[in-house]
């Protein structure tokens, strides 16, 4: 009885706690007030139908859901920029006790067991665009357009299911979602609808799915779609009146577009209809934003005009899109706007940044993006061979698909590690849960057919060779697979997972191979990603495929990904990484097996997607309007934002390197390279030794050799002399050159902390290496630093340059300030803001050249020459500084046209 006791006042306090936090919304301490007040009623059902009187029983009780629900500790916002304040048009008493959202939410808390937090974070961020829409119940006009700024499969889906399902709550009687542009993710969008929204679905036992297991059905939502068929002229005059609640869910596509449009104009000619509609636009930069030129008076293209012409309908709408890759929406032409099809789809209303969810990882958990030396997480990427590479660049037409002869080599070892991740998912105790591997190399889907096919072969051969034959080499290969890079992976992951033992490991593989399916996910196949159909029992699959798996389309459970696909736009390359998601207890097992180019831009595309965030979060914090806004995007020696088409309103502009740390990390490979370098700083220290002092600051184990009051023309003297590689595009000996000079006529970075960063003497540490003492002009180092062990564990792949990672160690680069200030903030830029603008840092780090990315390149290093790494950092707050920037980044030149850029 006292279990079921407290299984149901659990239940009631999970229920009520989130309705009251919506009540509470705009208090202090909510989160304490919300759970005081569902504790309450939970206290109330234990008394009263279970006669508990026991009351340090229910203290007991009370305190468990405090510590579970993290009560106190506040989730983390949404970032929101609207160009008016906020209403609350709707009650957020009436919303918490309605029928389509509390339905929703309570799927998720019981059902779909979602932690709290995940569902308060997806209530709290829809009220945010709530706020910026129209109210249905109004007869005035309105028009809201806005964006819901995401990451790439991060739940997005599940927040528009949310907003959804309140719009129906609040009075919208028609919700169109735009899914994308293949069937297949119109297909798996429209059964998550109609399982989480409408409460049509039954299982193959003839019993509810979705939210209908909840609540039956009270309110009735039409839907004008199905899973198997989208919108046709076909069926004009045989839809349900719209004039009740009604869902469309529709791909971007010419004909389909069209046939709605027809549609919805024959009702409102036939019925004179006036109802209020939501506009959602799943994957919004993605053939929605108009790519014609208006300058040679094109008119807008096909599914942007489709879309303005649907819009334009209504006279009470609303326009949400949401993406993870926003380039494209920001670069719309905020005037844009014709006769016809009324306003473009710039957000002119709101954009909502969602937080990033918990145990979500994205590029920078995959990436060290902070560039810290102290990142020790083992890479869990793969490189391709070069003949692999070579192979693929070679497949340039359809019928190429001849040149994929055989499984190469690591395509061979990513499959076996789809078996060994399987195998220990499962004794991790995740079994029965879905396994995907993904394979993308080609577009072609000729080619597509023909690996699918050789994969399939190459799989039924395995399975034979491991469940017939432990001695084969086969088991082998697995075995010293798992040992050499699954337990060495995990062994030195952050979490703590337990090493299972070989035979065990075997043992499950032999059982999970029969199951393991291969499947090719295109227009010439008849295979679906079902993922639905195996929901008791898992589906394990290799999907290969090309277009229809790098965009929108969730693969559950992906774990191995086999991906050579490259693209010089940021939106396609992220949206190609299907790699991130919720990898919850498995994140050590997966795998991304590329070349060492796209791994590269993938790195440069994480630390653009983290400059971003945090430049909309800056600005949004400031107040500012979506029309004020002018985001910043940092761009790419190769690489572009987007399409060239999409890019057309974009304009250079720059930032300041302030407040940053800028280091080297690539380094060129021929021998005048490092001679020349070493010249530099001989040069250098030889001006400056008579400034020099030993210094060990309290704590630490480093020494450096340190001279204050480095006159600036000393520093750009020594710039000018140091080469950075010819491929550095940010930390660039010219560019650095020029923000110093340009900082110096504003009496910024005038006086210059020179700091040697001394490695010591009589350490063997990392691979043995022995102390290198280094002559460096009339200095002596007792030992060079070692730097780039774990970068030398890639394969160098990269012809013209040696990359070693971050060289600057933790908080290195504060070797000017108080230790004590130091010690007590672990926030780097608010250290650097503590620096007066007038100074600026330069650390030298002599490297040890036994490392093997030095070693094995063609250049007899000795005592007197090494590798010289340097890094600058760079005080000051932007808002303080008076003069031009030099960080080449983009930004909308139709916002500062239209605004004067207060950006």
């Amino acid at each position: 009885m006292s279990e079921q006791a407290k299984k149901h006042y659990q239940s009631i306090f999970q229920t009520n706690y989130l309705n009251f936090l919506g009540m509470f919304d705009h208090e202090e301490n909510k989160s304490e007030k919300a759970a005081d007040q569902a504790l309450i009623l939970a206290e109330s059902i234990a008394k009263n139908i279970y006669k508990i009187e026991d009351e340090s029983l229910l203290e007991s009780w009370a305190m468990e859901m405090y510590a579970n629900y993290n009560i106190g500790i506040e989730i983390d916002k949404a970032s929101v920029m609207r160009v008016d304040p906020p209403v609350n048009w709707f009650n957020f008493q009436d919303l918490a006790s309605s029928f389509f959202w509390s339905r929703y939410k309570h799927y998720l808390l019981t059902i779909k067991s979602w932690p709290l937090e995940a569902v308060q974070a997806i209530d709290e961020t829809t009220n945010e665009v709530l706020k910026s829409l129209g109210n249905p119940n109004s007869t005035e006009s309105f028009d809201k357009r806005g964006l819901v700024l995401g990451y790439v499969q991060s739940g997005k889906t599940a927040n528009f299911t949310g907003l959804i399902n309140k719009a129906y709550d609040l009075g919208y009687k028609l919700v169109i979602v735009l899914a994308g542009m293949h069937n297949d993710l119109r297909a798996q969008t429209q059964i998550r609808l109609e399982e989480e929204v409408v409460g049509s679905v039954l299982g193959k036992n003839g019993k509810p799915k979705g939210v209908a297991q909840v609540r039956a059905n009270e309110r009735i939502i039409s839907t004008w779609t199905t899973i198997d068929q989208d919108i046709s002229n076909s069926s004009t005059g045989n839809v349900t009146h719209i004039d009740q609640p009604t869902l469309v869910v529709v791909k971007k596509n010419k004909d389909v577009l069209e046939s709605l449009q027809n549609q919805l104009q024959y009702h409102k000619s036939l019925y004179n209809l006036d109802i209020p509609v939501l506009v959602i636009d799943d994957e919004a930069d993605q053939a929605s934003v108009d790519t014609s030129d208006p300058d040679k008076m094109e008119d807008p293209k096909t599914i942007n005009r489709l879309i303005r012409n649907i819009l334009e309908i209504f006279s009470r709408k609303a326009y949400v899109g949401y993406t993870a890759t926003p380039f494209a929406n920001l670069l719309i032409n905020v005037n844009a706007e014709t006769q016809e099809e009324g306003k473009d789809l710039y957000p002119k209303d709101f954009v909502v940044g969602l937080p990033k969810p918990k145990e979500y990882c994205g590029p920078e958990e995959y990436f060290n993006v902070f560039e810290e030396e102290e990142y020790d997480r083992p890479s869990l990427i793969r490189y391709l061979s070069e003949d692999e590479i070579n192979m693929f660049n070679s497949i340039t037409k359809k019928h190429h698909s001849n040149k994929f002869e055989e499984v190469p080599d690591t395509m061979r070892e990513a499959i076996l590690s789809f078996f060994i991740v399987v195998a220990i998912r499962n004794l991790r105790g995740q079994r029965n849960l879905h396994n995907s591997m993904l394979i993308h190399t080609s577009r072609f889907k000729d080619v597509q057919s023909t690996i699918k096919t050789e994969v399939a072969s190459e799989v039924e051969n395995m399975m034979n060779y491991i469940q017939y034959n432990s001695k084969s080499s086969t088991v082998e290969e697995l075995k010293e697979l798992y040992y050499s890079d699954f337990v060495e992976t995990t062994s030195k992951w952050e979490a703590r997972n337990e090493i299972f033992e070989w035979s065990d490991v075997y043992e499950e593989i032999k059982q999970v191979i029969e199951n393991i399916q291969v499947m090719e996910i295109n227009g010439n196949s008849r295979d679906v990603l079902a993922y639905h159909d195996y929901k008791e029992q898992g589906l394990n699959v290799i999907a290969v495929g090309g277009d229809k798996l790098s965009r929108g389309l969730t693969l559950e459970g992906l774990s191995i990904t086999y991906y050579y696909r490259n693209t010089l736009m940021y939106d396609t390359l992220m949206q190609m990484g299907r790699w991130f998601g919720y990898r919850k207890g498995y994140m050590d097992l997966c795998r991304i097996y590329t070349s060492d180019t796209i791994a590269e831009n993938f790195e440069h595309l994480a630390k653009a997607m983290v400059e971003l965030r945090k430049e909309f979060d800056k600005l949004a914090g400031s107040k500012l309007k979506p029309i004020d806004y002018a985001l910043k995007m940092l761009s790419h020696p190769v690489m572009s934002l987007t399409s060239p088409l999409k890019m057309k309103n974009a304009e250079p502009t720059v930032l300041m390197y302030h407040s940053s740390l800028q280091q080297t990390r690539l380094f060129d490979k021929d021998r005048l390279f490092y001679e020349t370098n070493m010249r530099a700083t001989n040069d250098l220290v030889n001006e400056i030794s008579g400034e020099i002092q030993r210094l060990r600051p309290k704590g630490s184990k480093t020494e450096y050799l340190v001279a204050k009051d480095v006159q600036a023309n000393q520093v750009v003297k020594f710039l000018s002399e140091y080469q950075t590689s010819k491929t550095a595009y940010v930390v660039n000996s010219q560019k650095l050159i020029n923000y110093i000079n340009m900082a110096n006529s504003h009496n910024e970075l005038i006086n210059w902390t020179v700091a040697i960063v001394d490695g010591n003497e009589n350490k063997k540490i990392n691979d043995g290496l022995d102390t290198h003492r280094v002559q460096m002009g009339n200095v002596t180092i007792n030992g060079a630093v070692i730097r780039g062990v774990k970068a030398a564990e890639r394969p160098i792949n990269m012809t013209d340059r040696v990359d070693i990672g971050a060289i600057v160690a933790s908080k290195q680069e504060f070797i000017d300030l108080n230790p004590e200030e130091v010690k007590k903030q672990k926030d780097k830029t608010i250290l650097r803001k503590m620096r007066p603008k007038e100074n600026g840092v330069l650390l030298i780090y002599p490297l040890h050249p036994g490392v093997k990315l030095f070693s094995s390149l063609d250049v007899e290093f000795t005592d007197t020459l090494v590798p010289i790494g340097i890094a600058i950092s760079f005080p000051g707050e932007e808002e303080n500084s008076s003069f031009d920037k030099t960080k080449i980044y983009a930004k909308n030149k139709t916002v500062s046209e239209k605004t004067g850029g207060q950006s």
